[in-house]
């Protein structure tokens, strides 16, 4: 199953209900910095819109889980999505309200054209933030891969303002190994 296999159907259905969404996570660093294998896809949306995704998915009757995070849990919700595929499942996972997640994001997405399919991808800017927000060692060298490929194209000051408190000192160890 390709990217496009992935996020074709879940797009249409999005554009369709005129839900705004970015794509984050693997491909979004795929697109800003190193690829990576991932095996998953990752989707943003509005906290606002997840019920009526959850309603319009349910009427594609597509299989998907849907968990929402106590108080403590830095993703509010998390809806799953399996996608079947000859060789093995895939998963496409749509969050919204992830903790510290800089306002604005899915104003500022970039439109990347993939095999005729024109998706939303989170800015080069915001995929750093939210890899910062993830705090694992894969996340920190995702931001740090996307902070030297992308190089003078980045805006470092708006990453600067968008980073959340609890991650400057991070941010600012990775400027230094530039």
């Amino acid at each position: 199953m390709t990217l496009r296999d992935l996020i074709a159907p879940i797009d249409e259905l999005l554009r369709q209900e005129r839900i705004r969404y970015a794509v984050i996570g693997g491909y979004a660093v795929a697109a800003w910095g190193e690829v990576r294998a991932t095996q998953d896809l990752d989707l943003l949306c509005s906290l606002a819109d997840v019920s009526r995704l959850v309603r319009r998915l349910e009427r594609a009757g597509l299989r998907f889980d849907h968990r929402t995070g106590d108080r403590d849990d830095p993703i509010e919700s998390v809806i799953r999505i399996e996608m079947e595929s000859a060789a093995n499942p895939y998963e496409v996972d749509i969050l919204a309200g992830i903790r510290g997640t800089p306002p604005g994001i899915l104003e500022r997405v970039h439109t990347v054209e993939f095999k005729g399919l024109m998706i939303p991808v989170a800015s080069p800017e915001d995929t750093v933030i939210l890899k910062l927000l993830g705090g694992s060692a894969r996340d920190l060298e995702d931001a740090l891969s996307i902070l030297r490929i992308q190089g003078n194209r980045l805006s470092l000051p708006l990453v600067r303002d968008l980073c959340p408190a609890e991650t400057k000192e991070t941010l600012n160890r990775l400027i230094a190994l530039l």
